[in-house]
């Protein structure tokens, strides 16, 4: 699986979906607002106008935000829908 976050500074959702990547061992890169030369230069990474942080792609498909990000892991038995690391039996 290929992630990247798109970020930025003093972002809560975006610190929470890089702890629960990290609690699953999942590796990501980061990419914050503030390392691209203007917004529109973000967006055009992205693919698409955003108004919120975090954006992630996974396998360079945009899911969207943090709640997103639960719902597909949630969606693979990975973590709960509070996005709580689920014990694999």
């Amino acid at each position: 699986m290929k992630v990247t976050i798109y970020s930025k500074e003093k972002c809560t959702y975006c610190s929470k979906a890089k702890a629960m990547l990290n609690s699953l061992g999942i590796e990501y890169t980061e990419k914050k607002l503030e390392e691209f030369k203007t917004v529109d230069d973000m967006f055009k990474d992205i693919g698409k106008q955003v108004r919120t942080m975090p954006q992630i792609k996974i396998d360079n498909e945009l899911i969207g935000g943090y709640h997103q990000l639960v719902e597909h892991l949630d969606d693979k038995g990975l973590v709960n829908y509070k996005g709580e690391k689920v014990e694999q039996r």
